[in-house]
């Protein structure tokens, strides 16, 4: 039945994907990096509490729900001569390196505790001001990029194979730089540096190559609360936060648990076979989900990955503790995390669709809010939850080096690290069931979104013509 329904052909430039798709690469890793391996840097090589720095979490995600609704509704309300977004990726970057830069020097003496919990909250809520900012932008661009599935999911390839040096750099920096050792590399602090002022270049660079629909600049402001109002009219995009939500908790526990894995699990292994396992995984992932998401079709596509990488932390749990036999499943979780990183966006492109055929407006923005509100606690819920069970399995909290753990606290890491995040994916996979953006129907829907699109880009263009003409 989905060949019935066929959509025209459109067009993305290589340049506009690339530009896009770099400028990720930056915001993914500044707040990857941060999000992903604080907690760590801060209990195992700073030696701060573990409980405060779960309040920490618990506190920062009141602040991490408040913000992204009010920044979403700032910048869909933004009237520019160069857009919406772009200002914001492009003048916000230095501080938004600044920030990154300022997550691991702390000020706080490390023999004062509560010192260092000022210090973890205030890195966490600086530097996720700044990547709400800049990453509502990117959050909202692909859907204002392309429209159609095969061209978002074009868009999202390219993000992948550059977020593939994400990736790599995620990996590598943390497991290199901060693990197998007591306290921190000594290249550490200038490898930090040239991240931060790095990717705050690229985003600046990569700012003038990105496109985004200026028509929408046409829109009437609408107020704060109507915005939030209107989401609530599509039911499709809250089905599909459920899913979200519960990937937005997998995703940190894996990023801190690996670290612990590495150090703990397999310590005195080489960690190679597991990280190449994920890498070669990755790649694999991308070339078969590119060419399956088609006929799939991005419903079906998340749903199957979502069960894979299930099975591959299922596996890991048994396995885990023999680094070699570990690459088979981290081959599985890479395939199905690839996966993951095609299909996502494009479900929540149609969702935001969805929303311009309710109310004849694209809020991107707004919806990148809302998506915050629901899924950026989810960081603070994976954090509390991983240092929680760990501690509840006896976990020795380490004092600047690493601790000899129990048979008992090496089953609990497993635990937190594998068997968590495995149910959460099931729950996940079976929420999307009743995700209803997909079929014939809704392709026959997208091919109104693009004739829309081109209307509303031909009376932009007029209103330009017709502004300067008022000027003669």
């Amino acid at each position: 039945m989905n060949d019935i329904i066929e959509m025209p052909e459109e067009h993305v430039s290589v340049k506009i994907k690339l530009s896009y798709s770099i400028g990720g690469l930056a915001n993914g890793l500044l707040n990857g990096l941060v999000f992903g391996n604080l907690t760590f840097f801060y209990q195992v090589k700073l030696g701060a509490n573990a409980g405060l720095l779960a309040i920490g979490w618990l506190i920062f995600a009141i602040w991490n729900t408040l913000n992204d609704p009010i920044v979403s509704y700032f910048v869909d309300n933004t009237r520019t001569k160069i857009g919406r977004r772009i200002p914001y990726i492009r003048y916000g970057s230095i501080f938004y390196g600044l920030a990154f830069i300022f997550c691991w020097f702390p000020i706080s003496p490390l023999d004062n505790e509560i010192g260092l919990f000022i210090n973890f909250l205030a890195a966490l809520f600086i530097l996720d001001t700044m990547f709400t900012i800049v990453g509502v932008c990117f959050f909202s661009l692909p859907n204002e990029i392309a429209v159609t599935a095969k061209q978002r999911a074009s868009l999202g390839v390219y993000s992948a194979v550059v977020g593939f040096i994400n990736l790599v750099l995620g990996l590598a920096i943390p497991i290199i730089l901060l693990t197998g050792q007591e306290g921190t590399h000594p290249l550490f602090g200038p490898v930090i540096i040239i991240i931060g002022l790095g990717s705050s270049l690229i985003l600046f660079v990569t700012s003038f190559g990105i496109k985004e629909n200026m028509f929408a600049q046409l829109q009437e402001h609408e107020g704060f609360i109507e915005g939030l109002r209107l989401t609530l009219k599509n039911k499709p995009f809250w089905i599909f936060m459920i899913p979200a939500f519960l990937i937005g908790i997998v995703m940190p526990i894996f990023a801190t648990g690996i670290l612990y894995y590495i150090d703990y699990i397999i310590s005195g292994q080489t960690p190679i076979f597991v990280l190449l396992a994920i890498l070669i995984g990755i790649v694999l992932g991308m070339v078969l989900n590119l060419k399956k998401i088609a006929i799939w079709q991005p419903k079906k596509t998340m749903i199957i990955n979502a069960l894979l990488i299930a099975i591959g932390f299922t596996i890991l749990f048994f396995v885990g503790s023999n680094a070699i036999l570990a690459a088979i499943p981290f081959l599985i979780v890479g395939i199905g995390y690839a996966g993951g990183m095609v299909a996502i966006p494009v479900l929540m492109g149609d969702a935001i669709d969805n929303d311009e055929l309710i109310t004849g407006k694209r809020r991107e923005a707004i919806y990148g809010g809302v998506n915050a509100i629901v899924t950026k606690p989810a960081i603070s819920i994976a954090n509390f939850i991983f240092l929680a069970v760990i501690a509840a399995f006896g976990f020795v909290v380490p004092t600047g080096v690493i601790q000899p753990q129990t048979d008992m606290a090496l089953i609990g890491l497993l635990f937190a690290f594998c068997i968590i995040p495995a149910l959460l994916l099931v729950l996940a996979a079976l929420a999307l069931r009743w995700y209803p953006l997909d079929g014939p129907e809704w392709r026959e829907k997208k091919r109104y979104i693009m004739e829309l699109h081109e209307e509303k880009e031909k009376k932009y263009h007029q209103s330009l013509s017709d502004n300067k003409k008022s000027k003669v």
